[in-house]
């Protein structure tokens, strides 16, 4: 989770600044302020219809709220519960001295957030037999004859997958543990994850809005998973949760192309676009989902999420007692 906000308000610090060079400033009051974020989601947000929300009918609900002696307190609770509608956990709002709301209730609640415990995989599955790289990006170690690796966030990371997957060579198989995924860049996976397939394989497609128009938008874009010696053969077993997100459901699409694959554990989160940080003039920061992505021609699992073959999550009571319930599922596939 943290590593998540850390990912969020870096992207919104860089974004927002490249945005707001060319752009006019609103006046800084409440009624224009408001103005200023309704109207930039209509032209710049892309999935309203897949999280079937009416952005016109939130106008109408929220604006009457806003005058001009509305307090800064007042205007945070507006946008928050405007924003909220969305449900997605790539829109959120960065104020100064308050928590960094997210419009997706899975992170803005932190709720199951205890269902995952990596600190009990270490101690208990791989009995701290573990190694570590990617400044922390990767955790990887041997449970039994089955190779296993957490990722934490989707980056540079990956370039340690050779090493990685030479560790795992006289093993049954690999455990890619993706709960918890804070995202990042899903390229890496597109240049480095080539290592686990024999051919060709297109994971899903992209389009970006580029106009202020309902239906701007760039063509679409194929993204494709191209092999890389040497390939890596064995069964894989891949586990998301909830708080798989972003780069890290790009990377679940990617690797559910694999034959060689089973994916076990929970839905992802469901915000599959990339993000674009935006900052009012008041110094609020907040992101938007450009994109709509499709894993195949007019399938989109956004604001649903990638569902696993085998659907399982642990429970809070299972943690506390020092087991891993879908960790155990998982190894007794090899």
């Amino acid at each position: 989770m943290r590593n998540y906000i850390y990912i969020l308000i870096v992207s919104l610090l860089v974004s927002s600044c490249e945005s707001t060079l060319y752009q006019a400033q609103p006046e800084n009051n409440p009624e224009a302020l408001f103005e200023n974020l309704w109207t930039t989601f209509e032209t710049d947000y892309a999935p309203f219809e897949l999280r079937n929300v009416n952005w016109n009918e939130q106008y109408q609900i929220y604006r009457p709220q806003v005058h001009s002696n509305t307090t800064d307190d007042e205007l945070y609770t507006i946008f928050t519960h405007m924003l909220r509608s969305l449900n997605d956990g790539h829109v959120s709002l960065v104020t100064p001295n308050r928590k960094v709301f997210n419009s997706n209730i899975y992170f803005d609640q932190e709720k199951p957030d205890s269902l995952f415990n990596l600190d009990l995989i270490k101690s208990k599955y791989i009995k701290d037999d573990y190694s570590e790289s990617g400044e922390g990006g990767n955790i990887y170690g041997k449970i039994g004859n089955t190779g296993y690796w957490h990722l934490k966030w989707i980056g540079d990371n990956l370039y340690a997958i050779d090493d990685i997957l030479n560790e795992f060579s006289d093993t049954d198989g690999l455990i890619i543990d993706l709960r918890n995924n804070a995202g990042g860049d899903m390229t890496y996976s597109f240049s480095e994850l080539g290592r686990l397939t024999d051919e060709v394989r297109f994971t899903h497609r992209s389009k970006t809005k580029n106009g202020t128009g309902p239906d701007d938008y760039t063509e679409w874009y194929n993204w494709d998973l191209f092999p890389r010696s040497p390939y890596f053969d064995k069964p894989i077993v891949l586990i998301t949760d909830r708080f798989t997100i972003s780069a890290g459901e790009r990377t679940t699409m990617a690797l559910k192309t694999l034959p060689n694959l089973i994916h076990l554990g929970d839905t992802t989160n469901g915000a599959h676009s990339t993000k674009i940080g935006k900052e009012l003039v008041n110094g609020w920061y907040y992101s938007v989902s450009p994109q709509i992505i499709e894993v195949s021609e007019g399938v989109s699992y956004e604001g649903i999420g990638l569902i696993p073959d085998i659907l399982m999550k642990n429970t809070i009571e299972e943690v506390e007692a020092g087991q891993d319930k879908t960790l155990e599922t998982a190894i007794a596939l090899f």
